[in-house]
């Protein structure tokens, strides 16, 4: 059925609460009058894109580090961004296109529906790309208390999980990023 002033029905529908504006042009229906939780995965791949969910908030969703994340934070192949919306924060983190497709995999939310994630390896190496970028070059014996201290990883548990496959086939990709090289080698020789 179309309507003949859509914006005005936005607005009809915004000030009856069953839909929310997260960005110029981008509604989600309320959870009230759509019935379910907002997944905000999905909510995220769709925000901004392309995009996939990466960093903390992956390694918090694989139970790999014990804080809860408060945004939810993506990696994208576009601009750095930002979006404060009414049903969460989410932010957007710039890595180069060609690292960018790599390790990322259709995972299931708690309600069934699919979205993008990093696996745990890609979600570690987004990490010491995106966020060792600028710190002084690593030694070995800087890997390990990155993970422990820096991220609080828990290490038993991402050895249960951890793709050494996955590991060798994303390894050519960072040959030129000493800390990802140096994160490699330490996961292949140490779980």
């Amino acid at each position: 059925m179309g309507y003949s002033h859509p914006r005005r029905k936005l607005g009809e529908m915004q000030k009856k609460g069953q839909l929310l504006r997260l960005k110029k042009g981008f509604y989600v229906l309320s959870k009230e009058f759509a019935g379910r939780e907002h997944s905000p995965q999905i909510v995220a791949n769709l925000l901004y894109g392309p995009s996939y969910v990466s960093l903390e908030s992956a390694l918090s969703d694989y139970q790999l580090i014990p804080e809860k994340v408060v945004a939810l934070t993506s990696v994208t192949s576009q601009k750095n961004k930002s979006f404060d919306t009414p049903i969460g924060l989410f932010t957007y983190r710039h890595l180069a296109s060609s690292l960018y497709p790599l390790g990322v995999t259709l995972r299931k939310g708690r309600d069934g529906r699919p979205f993008l994630i990093a696996t745990a390896e890609k979600a570690l190496m987004d990490v010491f790309t995106l966020k060792f970028e600028n710190a002084a070059a690593p030694r070995a014996a800087d890997i390990e208390p990155s993970l422990r201290e820096d991220l609080r990883l828990d290490l038993n548990e991402l050895a249960k999980r951890i793709d050494r496959k996955l590991l060798v086939e994303l390894e050519p990709h960072y040959r030129y990023r000493v800390w990802n090289r140096l994160l490699i080698k330490y996961l292949l020789n140490n779980l």
